[in-house]
């Protein structure tokens, strides 16, 4: 047997692309110590030759190159089926460079980071030796389709439930809040997100038995909680198919009455895409809301076309930062500065941010040194029951009287 042969079918191999022979050198050489195997291109044409003939784990891409740039590698790769990790270099500023990460990932490729020219050779060996993996995916069997005829049923019968997770004041990591979350527990068991059955809901027109049969349970959820925290608010989803009822304010309002909670003690959430589908009526619904003491909050900031101009023009009191904008602040140095730009725009506007999608203490640190003041996420509680909100709850009330 050829172990040799073996050896070099095993090794994990880098692609330097870059029209300057120097800088092959370099980064080659690097990559070398590194552990990889190394081939170079000094051309897209020559590179599209050796993506055909070879797999590798990393292509090292400059920008700019004579006969064109490196951007037109990226559709090559997208379409040849490979899954190389990208490093991009170039003497462009650093913008430029991150613009092209973020393309890479919107192309669903992985990419390690981007170096200037001349390059930080520490800095590349560093990311060759962390290189980022790609997602795993589950291989169970999907869940069986939601029928309308199933759902309907889940709702008569009490199956869906709600979960609660924490919204916390970041400066002292007190609970201020919670989002109420719907789930679906079948009568074998299963779990079945809320992804998967609202969708069906709105199609079908059960979306305000469901919506109703949430707030239901949430209200008298709340009604407890606020004997520990009078302080709490709860904030609950409405689907864009809910705001076309004109009566949804005086709706909410009895209900509110009804577990004597009072009106500031709970936040409406919303989508953008959900207002901008029926403006002037969605417009009148909030505006009547805001009039009668419930919060609304704008939801997913960020993702839609209009977002500055629904908020002009909506009487919003919260906008949460969609949890991409919050796990792009670790990696995408734009992202830090569009955040800022959201936290002074909201403190001008007098709106409270929520930052969604925490999970990590190094997140955190960044939101709280850029001024946010709200979190939500992974690191702060899971969506619990309701029991465990309360306990939890109680917990953080003791350690604020200590």
């Amino acid at each position: 047997m050829d172990t040799g042969d073996a050896g070099r079918q095993t090794q994990r191999r880098v692609l330097v692309v870059d029209d300057e022979r120097v800088q092959r050198l370099i980064v080659g050489g690097i990559a070398a110590r590194a552990g990889f195997a190394v081939d170079d291109a000094e051309s897209v044409q020559q590179a599209r030759g050796l993506i055909a003939d070879q797999q590798f784990n990393v292509v090292v891409l400059d920008l700019s190159l004579r006969e064109g740039d490196g951007i037109e590698l990226l559709r090559v790769l997208y379409e040849s089926g490979s899954d190389p990790v990208l490093i991009f270099m170039s003497g462009f500023d650093e913008r430029v460079r991150e613009a092209a990460a973020r393309l890479a990932s919107a192309l669903g490729l992985r990419v390690a980071g981007t170096l200037a020219k001349p390059i930080d050779r520490n800095r590349l060996m560093a990311m060759l030796g962390d290189l980022p993996q790609r997602e795993v995916r589950s291989t169970a069997a999907p869940a069986a389709p939601v029928t309308p005829q199933a759902l309907e049923a889940a709702i008569e019968s009490g199956d869906l439930f709600c979960l609660y997770q924490p919204k916390l004041r970041l400066a002292d990591r007190r609970i201020i809040g919670m989002e109420v979350l719907a789930r679906w527990r079948t009568k074998a068991g299963e779990i079945i997100p809320p992804n998967l059955f609202i969708p069906v809901a709105e199609e079908h027109g059960l979306i305000d038995k469901l919506t109703w049969c949430i707030l239901e349970q949430a209200a008298a959820a709340l009604e407890a909680m606020l004997w520990i925290n009078p302080e709490l608010t709860m904030a609950v989803n409405f689907s864009p198919s809910s705001l076309i009822d004109l009566d949804i304010p005086a709706q909410i309002v009895a209900l509110l009455e009804r577990y004597a909670i009072p009106a500031e003690a709970v936040v409406v959430e919303v989508t953008e895409s959900a207002v901008m589908a029926e403006f002037v009526t969605a417009a009148e619904i909030l505006t009547r809301l805001r009039i009668r003491g419930v919060k609304v909050s704008i939801d997913d900031f960020g993702t839609g076309h209009s977002s500055l101009l629904s908020l002009l023009r909506l009487p919003f009191s919260e906008l949460k930062i969609d949890q991409s904008f919050v796990r792009g602040l670790r990696h995408d140095p734009e992202m830090p500065k569009l955040v800022r730009a959201v936290l002074r725009m909201c403190q001008e506007l007098g709106l409270t941010v929520v930052a969604e999608g925490v999970e990590t203490e190094e997140i955190a640190n960044i939101l709280q040194e850029l001024g946010c003041t709200v979190v939500q996420g992974y690191l702060f509680g899971r969506p619990m029951s309701a029991a465990d909100f309360s306990a939890r709850l109680r917990e953080d009330q003791q350690r604020a009287a200590a």
